[in-house]
């Protein structure tokens, strides 16, 4: 007789448990990507890759692994500002990058070095040139 009141209570708490976990609301996305540097073309291991989310003060944190790149999951489906940060190179803000419903954004980005100004004549490496996004 246990096992038939165990089976019962299962029956009965599965619904409640799928209703809860529809009844968030909340969406989300994926923003992945990777970051070379501009001059040499190299990926960047180390570079702090933060996405602000408007609104709500919060924001999600990561850094790129040895291949220059970065995943960074559970966004809502908004527009945030993401920023890349790492020593001896220009810290960037790329605004309004579209996060979507159950979509994965790539961003891949080159990231220019401390040592070229972007006030330069060197108008080819651009402080944050963005290669593609999908």
């Amino acid at each position: 007789m246990g096992n038939q009141k165990k089976l019962l209570f299962l029956l009965l708490l599965a619904p409640i448990t799928v209703w809860a976990k529809e009844g968030t609301g909340k969406i989300e996305g994926v923003l992945h990507g990777y970051v070379t540097d501009a001059v040499t073309k190299k990926p960047l291991c180390g570079v702090t890759v933060l996405a602000f989310i408007p609104g709500t003060n919060s924001s999600k944190e990561v850094q790129t692994d040895s291949e220059g790149y970065f995943f960074i999951s559970q966004l809502p489906a908004t527009q945030v500002t993401v920023t890349f940060d790492k020593k001896g190179y220009q810290t960037t803000r790329r605004p309004n990058v579209s996060i979507r419903e159950k979509t994965s954004v790539r961003l891949n980005v080159e990231f220019l070095p401390e040592d070229i100004s972007s006030n330069s004549d060197r108008s080819d490496y651009p402080i944050l040139r963005l290669l593609e996004a999908s």
